[in-house]
């Protein structure tokens, strides 16, 4: 069985996403990941969870920023704002 650090570091390489910086932005210390890499403590579940969640906003901001430089790169004229609000989210109504 996987622990959650292994499990943690696949999903961080197959998304391309700093772990370390998925820590910083789920709100957890650098310190719980070095300790939890160099084997002193054990992820908790919740402490996972957070970081997961931040692995797959991680991706999500670097998809976007790859479409934005994209639609700039095509139309020079277009401002962030413009290329950015072709790639938020919309909300399906029920």
């Amino acid at each position: 069985m996987k622990s959650y650090l292994q499990y943690l570091k696949e999903e961080s390489e197959k998304r391309n996403v700093d772990l370390v910086k998925a820590f910083r932005v789920a709100d957890i210390p650098s310190s719980t990941y070095y300790r939890t890499v160099s084997m002193r403590t054990e992820l908790r579940f919740d402490t996972a969870s957070k970081v997961l969640d931040a692995i797959y906003e991680q991706e999500r901001r670097q998809n976007a920023a790859a479409i934005a430089k994209q639609l700039r790169s095509d139309n020079p004229d277009v401002s962030r704002s413009e290329a950015r609000a072709g790639v938020k989210p919309r909300k399906i109504s029920p």
